[in-house]
């Protein structure tokens, strides 16, 4: 992500080199652990950005989602906008609190199964406090192990539930923030990201899921795609440089959303019964959904998490507890439907 005048004519604009420098270069601990995630990247300050966006970003409009309870990551989440991409256009959305508001049973169910998702993760032997065995890691894969939902879980489904309802009535895509996206990170290369190399390369990856007829674009992720596949089959030939079919992919911190895919997931959610990123994931893995992953420069194949935004705080600051542990060292054990 950031752009450097360092290939070709110095006067060409900052995407018309990244497309040169493309071409050219060219969930606690014991359940479902991965390897890195997109949070785990490096994240400082930066000068002011900007860049100025072109025909594929053109009219396109954002939807951060937060807590009304929570005014200071909107605020951070804001100032951050308006200072690095001030040509996207922004509203707040206000997140479904799954401590406080009615969520209904046919839009996100109240327990999901660990059945699809341990395909992916790590899953583990979950004991109890005395050391007994609850759940062996085989019987996560089959028949799976029913959890509730979190609070923080649920309000989340429905928060995104509620977000696809909206652009499903419109014609456009829309970009889906949540309030700890990051744009300010040390990137793979090693060099700073920015507004301004976020907005070049959101351009080029656009251009081409457009080109693609894509329904989602990740714009960080973390997980499987072309180029690590675990289930699909790779097509051979040469790869895309800047954007690849996903597979199985975690994170909903930054996604495109196309009339289009939130048509789709609404009707595939009747109701919601996973978490909402497993949800995703699931569909796109099944081919019921056309989901293309971003990749930032520098992002290879061997790479589990990348994009051009990352988590501000992955492991730290967040409302949403993992009812299966996840990579947030969360009990495993809390929200077990049956213990």
């Amino acid at each position: 992500f950031r752009l450097e005048r360092d290939v070709g004519d110095p006067r060409t604009s900052g995407a018309e080199q990244l497309v040169e420098q493309v071409f050219l270069g060219a969930m606690a601990p014991k359940v479902a652990k991965k390897p890195a995630a997109a949070g785990a990247r490096d994240r400082s300050r930066s000068a002011p950005g900007g860049g100025k966006p072109g025909k594929a970003l053109e009219g396109l409009s954002a939807l951060v989602l937060g807590l009304e309870r929570r005014p200071d990551r909107w605020k951070r989440c804001e100032d951050m906008l308006n200072k690095e991409v001030p040509w996207l256009k922004h509203e707040f959305f206000r997140a479904t609190d799954g401590k406080a508001d009615t969520i209904p049973d046919d839009e996100v169910a109240k327990t999901w199964n660990t059945k699809c998702n341990n395909f992916y993760g790590a899953y583990e032997d979950v004991l109890d406090k005395d050391g007994k065995i609850l759940y062996t890691a085989a019987q996560f894969a089959d028949p799976g192990v029913d959890y509730e939902f979190s609070p923080g879980e649920r309000g989340c489904a429905h928060s995104h539930y509620r977000m696809w309802q909206k652009i499903a009535e419109g014609d456009s895509p829309v970009l889906i923030l949540e309030d700890d996206v990051q744009l300010i990170f040390k990137r793979t290369t090693g060099r700073q990201a920015t507004g301004r190399t976020f907005t070049a390369r959101f351009e080029l990856g656009m251009e081409e899921a457009i080109k693609r007829k894509a329904e989602v674009l990740y714009l960080g992720w973390s997980g499987h795609r072309a180029g690590n596949y675990k289930h699909h089959v790779p097509v051979r030939g040469r790869k895309n440089p800047l954007i690849r079919k996903a597979e199985y992919v975690w994170t909903t911190v930054a996604y495109v959303l196309w009339p289009a895919g939130a048509k789709k997931l609404l009707a595939a959610s009747k109701p919601m019964d996973q978490p909402v990123d497993n949800f995703m994931a699931w569909e796109c893995r099944e081919g019921r959904l056309e989901s293309y992953v971003l990749l930032d420069e520098g992002d290879k194949d061997d790479l589990w998490s990348g994009g051009i935004v990352t988590q501000l705080d992955f492991n730290g600051d967040s409302d949403i507890k993992k009812s299966d542990g996840g990579d947030q060292g969360d009990d495993p054990t809390e929200y077990l439907a049956k213990k």
